[in-house]
């Protein structure tokens, strides 16, 4: 795969890149996105949010003066990609919530202004957080090691000047940080392979976990290659990805789940690129069967079309499911929104009067630059800030929404 950057000389990975890399030169190597992370497997509607924006805003609103990012940052508050592991828009909101008492003293405790959010900003750095988890944590070359000789790489393959024929030199691949390149290339080889597996009688290898990466930084400690320069490849791109899903014609199964075809949406969610390449690989034998026996060829990928294709699937499940309104009304109550927001209480709005959007954002950034004011009051009248479980902000949400919709909006 061709780089697109200068190599550099360094041990470089798509996470360490995506700190360095200013959001005007990321818009120039990833189209501005609207990211596809509310959509399906088949492309619907796209939910609001672009990443490279949100880690603007993320720096532009003194997040980093509390928060770290793979340890780069504050130490105040909690490093944001271990507190966003597995969680869906909602759960990210309702994180936000639960956080900003805390977060309301220090910031007026420092002096600082409350970092209020448009509807786009909210959705651009939700998104931001989210995008986060795509990458890995570094390999462990013991590990790839056992993996190497577990899965019998070496019965077909070179690396470092040894091991059999037929199946080509790993070394290359060495200089690619991200295991994507290999996978792509597994991928594309896979009938064969497995075929050539088969004949000789062993079992075709699966990945579990990590492994991928693992097996990726082994190759990159043992090949042997020309100097020890990096390839980047571009950063990647759901958008993009959600177009190879289409091009490839990967819909006609996992959209109708015909066959063995998985739920992408549940099989992706809030796995990591190495996770993802382990999984899609250890599906392509069933996968390849089933549609020679349809007669569909078989599907490759070039360039950056797999990493891409990752991030689609990495981004299907973020919009989460949607909630049951019933339910969101009993949390409306529980939490005591109802006793200021049903007109209780002067100077508080009443929500079936003041609603007239139903937008996630919309909500979400709302409810984050009320909250100072809600802090105060409810300070004053002695009051517990209410908090939310994972569940009950999607389920607020749908309520809110249907109140909207009763007005006619």
């Amino acid at each position: 795969m061709s780089s697109i950057d200068r190599p550099e000389q360094v041990k470089v990975t798509y996470r360490t890149r995506f700190l360095r890399i200013g959001a005007k030169r990321a818009a120039t190597i990833l189209l501005l996105l609207g990211l596809a992370a509310g959509a399906g497997a088949g492309g619907k509607a796209a939910l609001e949010g672009d990443p490279f924006r949100g880690r603007e805003i993320f720096d532009e609103k003194g997040c980093s003066r509390c928060h770290s990012v793979w340890g780069h940052g504050g130490t105040l508050g909690p490093d944001i990609t271990v507190a966003v592991i597995g969680k869906t828009w909602y759960e990210l909101v309702g994180d936000f919530w639960n956080h900003t008492p805390r977060m309301i003293d220090e910031v007026a405790g420092r002096g600082y202004a409350w970092p209020t959010l448009d509807s786009r900003e909210m959705a651009d750095i939700l998104s931001y957080m989210y995008y986060l988890r795509l990458f890995d944590e570094p390999g462990d070359v013991r590990r790839g090691a056992d993996t190497y000789a577990r899965l019998q790489c070496s019965a077909c393959h070179t690396l470092g000047g040894s091991g059999g024929q037929g199946g080509g030199p790993l070394d290359g691949f060495g200089a690619h940080p991200s295991p994507v390149p290999l996978a792509q290339a597994m991928w594309n080889a896979g009938p064969r392979m497995q075929s050539e597996q088969l004949r000789r009688g062993r079992a075709i290898p699966e990945f579990t976990g990590h492994e991928m990466a693992d097996l990726q930084v082994y190759i990159r400690a043992e090949g042997l290659r020309e100097g020890r320069e990096v390839e980047l490849q571009r950063l990647p791109n759901p958008i993009r990805g959600a177009e190879v899903f289409r091009a490839k014609k990967c819909g006609v199964c996992h959209d109708s789940m015909r066959g063995p075809a998985p739920d992408l949406n549940r099989s992706a969610f809030s796995k990591t690129v190495s996770e993802i390449t382990g999984l899609l690989w250890n599906h392509s034998y069933a996968m390849s069967s089933e549609m020679a026996s349809s007669g569909v060829p078989f599907p490759r990928f070039e360039d950056g079309e797999l990493s891409d294709l990752i991030a689609h699937l990495y981004f299907l499940d973020f919009a989460g499911d949607e909630g049951d309104p019933k339910q969101g009304s009993v949390v409306f109550t529980a939490k005591g929104c109802a006793d200021c927001h049903q007109g209780g209480v002067d100077g508080v709005p009443d929500l079936m009067k003041v609603l007239h959007r139903t937008d996630r954002a919309d909500l979400a950034a709302a409810m984050w630059n009320h909250a100072p004011q809600m802090h105060s009051l409810m300070a004053e009248k002695s009051r517990y800030w209410p908090k939310f479980e994972p569940d009950e902000m999607r389920n607020l949400a749908a309520y809110l929404r249907s109140l909207v919709h009763r007005e006619g909006s």
